[in-house]
């Protein structure tokens, strides 16, 4: 038995054959491994030299030298699915990136300075500080989960600075008026929806079906696992009279769409019975079309409203957010 100067034992060595072998625990994992000498006085070294690292951060257990870049994916995708998150396609994306650089390596050779150097080398080829930060972030969690599953002691220090380029816009209502004058018809009640909830367009609005609107008690609700964050959500449409004639006009056009076709169609926004799976294209054009003036005599092209050109979906989250604590609800509950 080896011992620290404080008296705790730290590690033991076994004979097998004419090898001496250690044995030792980190973070409650023990670890055995040949000391590669015939001599006890030269193994009772290594195993206090391995201590001796340990105190200082800078020991490898023999397993997590084994564990390369590829495992942190595979453990990153299992984690995923198990967890049931629905973001993997865009991890994929970031791990793609990040495949580039540390590919082939071994996780221990992942070090702090090497992720500075990706991080420089990103932001060198154009790529913006959102997108960087999500990578980082995306390596960040495949070594906390090689951590959490006892495959590697530590992690490197991986930082993701503030994001300057992160979006910070928001919906005026006269804005939004004009933009929903511009979209197809089957589109205004999707982001009608979107402004007043705040609820994400592709992963929630659209794929929102009958049975989670509740016309007597004037709720919407999102069950759990089928949020981004995995939690439920409640939304009390009938206190919004635009929202709640929309829905019940939604209803009445889809109860006789189904009538004229004998189809039954579960989905609340559709478009002739067909889910809607893109709007980017008419998202887009409705936008430009929103930013040009259109009065009597004006010249073609002029911008009245430029806050419009380049918008997103995704602003309507922030909107929705802020008009519900301009109308007194608490940010917390709002969120």
């Amino acid at each position: 038995m080896i011992t620290t100067t404080a008296g705790r034992p730290f590690g033991s060595l076994r004979l097998r054959g004419r090898v001496w072998w250690l044995r030792y625990r980190i973070g409650g994992v023990a670890h055995e491994e040949s000391s590669g000498s015939t001599s006890r006085s030269a193994a009772a070294k290594l195993l206090a030299n391995i201590e001796a690292r340990l105190d200082l951060g800078a020991h490898v257990a023999p397993h997590a030298r084994n564990v390369t870049f590829a495992n942190l994916e595979q453990l990153l995708r299992t984690h995923y699915v198990v967890a049931g998150l629905r973001s993997l396609k865009r991890a994929e994306g970031a791990l793609a990136h990040l495949r580039e650089a540390f590919g082939g390596m071994r996780a221990v050779s992942i070090t702090a300075d090497r992720i500075v150097t990706y991080e420089a080398d990103r932001l060198s080829a154009g790529a913006a500080r959102a997108t960087i930060n999500f990578e980082l972030a995306t390596l960040r969690k495949a070594f906390n989960e090689a951590v959490r599953l006892g495959r590697l002691p530590t992690r490197p220090q991986i930082k993701t600075p503030l994001a300057r380029n992160a979006r910070k816009g928001f919906f005026e209502a006269e804005d939004f008026r004009a933009l929903l004058a511009e979209l197809p018809v089957y589109l205004q009640p999707v982001m009608l929806f979107a402004y007043s909830t705040g609820w994400r367009v592709r992963s929630e609005v659209l794929p929102l079906t009958w049975d989670r609107v509740d016309f007597a008690a004037g709720v919407v609700r999102l069950e759990p696992n089928t949020t981004k964050s995995g939690e439920g959500r409640t939304f009390p449409f009938d206190v919004l009279p635009d929202l709640a004639a929309m829905l019940t006009a939604q209803r009445v056009a889809t109860s006789a769409l189904e009538r004229a076709t004998g189809q039954i169609i579960p989905v609340v926004f559709h478009r002739g019975g067909a889910p809607i799976k893109d709007y980017y294209h008419a998202w887009d054009t409705a936008c430009t079309r929103a930013a040009t003036s259109k009065k009597a005599g004006a010249t073609l092209g002029v911008l009245v409203r430029p806050q419009l050109l380049g918008r997103i979906a995704h602003d309507f989250r922030r909107t929705a957010v802020r008009n519900l604590v301009r109308a007194g609800v608490s940010e917390r509950v709002a969120m």
